[in-house]
């Protein structure tokens, strides 16, 4: 199964207009079932339709009620999200094959996981990390998801972009994210 969690929608309001790489790895995936979740609004503090907490749930339900390989791929909060999912499944006897992150960041404070920590459940983790931040991005936009259980077959690699051009949302380029990514999710049989 693939689980594709969004990031950061572009409006107030939440809506995603399905043109980032999360989307297009759901789009083209031959992993059956599958899951799309729409990124938070582009802020999800307080009693947000959308948050971390909410994505992770919709997935980790996907997870329990079916058998067979998981995948999850992410972006932004999306990317937290996929993290909070292994979290959350650490203990079921579950495990995930491979998470593909694009700049994961925790920002919305919907749950009370170490999301800077990927849990053993996870075998392989791949996490392209935008390192193109001003301050005030870096403050708006930190990185998550950069330490691994021992077992974890953790690889990140950074790219000389925004944290929205990794993913596909700025007009700046993505310095190869895209690229990386799609080989991994190939070498895994998700695309």
């Amino acid at each position: 199964m693939l689980i594709a969690l969004e990031g950061s929608s572009p409006t107030i309001f939440g809506e995603n207009n399905y043109k980032y790489y999360v989307w297009h790895a759901y789009r083209d995936t031959k992993q059956r079932p599958k899951l799309y979740v729409e990124g938070p609004a582009a802020i999800s503090w307080g009693p947000s339709p959308v948050n971390i907490r909410k994505m992770a749930n919709k997935a980790t339900a996907l997870i329990h009620a079916n058998s067979g390989p998981i995948f999850l791929i992410g972006w932004s909060r999306g990317a937290a999200a996929c993290i909070q999912v292994a979290h959350d499944i650490k203990n079921s006897g579950k495990q995930i094959d491979a998470m593909f992150l694009f700049d994961a960041v925790d920002q919305d404070g919907s749950t009370n996981s170490d999301l800077n920590f990927i849990p053993n459940c996870v075998k392989v983790c791949y996490h392209a990390i935008a390192i193109k931040k001003n301050w005030m991005d870096r403050q708006l936009f930190p990185t998550c998801g950069q330490n691994a259980g021992a077992d974890v077959e953790y690889k990140k690699k950074t790219f000389d972009t925004s944290h929205g051009g990794i993913a596909g949302a700025g007009d700046e380029g993505d310095d190869g994210s895209r690229t990386w990514m799609w080989g991994k999710l190939r070498h895994h049989g998700v695309l």
